[in-house]
């Protein structure tokens, strides 16, 4: 202000004077709130780190109490479920929250083991020919049997994008298995517009081979126990067209 009265005296037009005191103060203001966005913002990672960290830190409680790293099973099951989920990103990340539990030379044995077990789960994925998932398919689809309902077809989703490679994308899935050239009744053909919601659950991204790790939230638990029944189904039926094939 005092500022303003001496450039008053000096023969300077009051508004503009006024003018650029206006515009200082909007200046001003403008980094105060870009501040307060950062401040915010860092409110937010804070969180989500607590939050990343509360995880670790009950997984390790959970180790600790049952002294998972030195029985039979823990170490294998982290590195089947790790190396289970399809999206690399899951993956990666699910790495990231074990590895600060380790020491550094078990980081590294941890990061071989998964890149091996995705090896041989990709490579497990072509041990069925479209011809025996098609003579499956018809022995399990049809009033009466394991598939009787088109929404039902997201057992088949499941089962068949982790043993044959069958596309994830669900519109993709049903392109495929219309490729097939099914002998079944029309009323059961798979459709996407039945399948496309359940085939966003959970549950679906756990490798149906392996059940005793597949998890389901209580919400989804219905849905997991049918579709449970149909993969178990599923892979019975493929055991009997790769045997009727050799």
């Amino acid at each position: 202000m005092t500022e303003m009265i001496l450039n008053q005296e000096k023969g300077e037009d009051p508004l503009q004077v006024t003018k650029a005191f206006v515009a200082e103060w909007m200046n001003c203001l403008g980094n105060v709130q870009q501040m307060m966005d950062e401040y915010e913002q860092l409110k937010q990672r804070v969180a989500a780190l607590e939050s990343e960290n509360a995880a670790l830190t009950e997984t390790l409680e959970q180790w600790k109490n049952n002294d998972e790293w030195s029985n039979r099973v823990t170490y294998e099951n982290v590195v089947e479920q790790i190396a289970s989920l399809e999206d690399t990103a899951q993956r990666d990340n699910a790495r990231r929250l074990i590895e600060p539990l380790l020491k550094r030379a078990q980081v590294t044995q941890l990061r071989k083991d998964i890149k091996r077990r995705v090896k041989e789960l990709n490579e497990d994925g072509d041990a069925f020919s479209d011809k025996e998932v098609a003579q499956m398919l018809e022995a399990c689809v049809g009033k009466g049997r394991v598939i009787d309902a088109k929404w039902k077809w997201v057992g088949v989703y499941w089962y068949l994008r982790w043993t044959c490679n069958y596309p994830v994308d669900a519109k993709e899935f049903c392109a495929k298995v219309k490729s097939l050239d099914l002998d079944i009744p029309g009323e059961y053909e798979c459709s996407y517009e039945s399948i496309r919601k359940i085939c966003t659950l959970s549950f679906m991204d756990y490798d149906p081979r392996h059940m005793e790790y597949v998890r389901a939230s209580k919400n989804d638990q219905n849905m997991f126990s049918q579709c449970r029944e149909i993969a178990l189904k599923i892979a019975a039926e493929l055991g009997k067209a790769r045997l009727s094939q050799e």
